[in-house]
């Protein structure tokens, strides 16, 4: 009953509750919308079963789970609820803080290690891009595969996307991307925001204008809000993706008011702007 009632306090936000809930332990499952193999979102279930949490670093989302009962809460179990949610809250930003740090640190030794790809790559060439300062490996498994730098705020290299020539993609374990992003091209009058780096790639190439990649419909708030800042006087626009879902739409709508800003959307759902500009149109 209690898994029960927790799974479906997790499904009511969206999100796709994992089948085996481990008590006591952090279970990793996929973020809103993301596909089997994402693990950006967490839940943990107390040992006691009378509480838990659930999050999604893909969109922020947190939020604190109690068990029903019979009988109301005494003040002494509110209050021993609230500290054992506490004492999680901060064992879990000190987790993050380390899975942080070890991945930026992997990010720098991989990136430095890797060799510039070219238009060579199969997929740039899929996608018909040039690879814009992307990165790949010369052997072992990220032989082929394109690596895209991810930043910070401060401008300090904290990730690393791996791109496969199908298109999957995944990011370090662990590694920031909350208000993270990289960009193609320099400072220019008008600044696009995309979602992706094919797409940003293809606009970037079609428009000769700054794109910055926010990494997912999830951040393109976050990242509009930084660039706003860093580009006080530029005409902005998000260039979002027109989703069969409605999120790309609703998502790129949030960025753009969130820094009166403009937005944009491929005329075709199911499209995003490397589907549109590929094929020879033009926006």
């Amino acid at each position: 009953m209690v898994y029960r009632d927790f799974k479906d306090a997790i499904q009511q936000t969206g999100l796709i509750a994992p089948d085996n809930i481990q008590v006591g332990k952090i279970t990793a499952f996929p973020g809103m919308g993301k596909a089997l193999h994402n693990k950006a979102a967490r839940c943990f279930l107390f040992d006691d079963l009378r509480g838990g949490w659930f999050m999604d670093y893909s969109t922020g989302l947190f939020e604190i789970w109690q068990a029903k009962r019979d009988k109301p809460y005494t003040e002494q179990e509110r209050q021993a609820f609230k500290a054992q949610c506490e004492r999680d809250r901060l064992a879990r930003e000190q987790e993050t803080v380390n899975g942080h740090q070890q991945a930026a640190h992997k990010a720098r030794r991989l990136f430095k290690r890797a060799i510039y790809a070219d238009s060579g790559n199969l997929y740039c060439y899929r996608k018909k891009v040039q690879p814009h300062g992307t990165k790949t490996g010369d052997s072992g498994s990220l032989k082929g595969v394109l690596i895209v730098p991810v930043y910070d705020e401060s401008l300090a290299l904290v990730n690393l996307q791996f791109i496969q020539a199908d298109g999957t993609k995944r990011f370090l374990t662990g590694g920031q991307k909350k208000n993270c992003f990289w960009w193609i091209g320099k400072k220019s009058p008008t600044v696009l925001i995309a979602e992706s780096f094919s797409t940003a790639a293809s606009l970037h190439e079609h428009t000769g204008h700054q794109v910055f990649i926010s990494f997912g419909e999830g951040n393109l708030v976050n990242v509009a809000k930084i660039i706003r800042t860093k580009n006080p006087e530029s005409n902005i626009i998000v260039c979002g993706d027109n989703d069969e879902s409605g999120v790309g739409q609703a998502a790129a709508r949030a960025a753009a008011l969130a820094i009166s800003g403009k937005y944009i959307l491929p005329p075709v759902v199911g499209q995003d702007f490397n589907d549109v500009l590929s094929a020879g149109c033009h926006v």
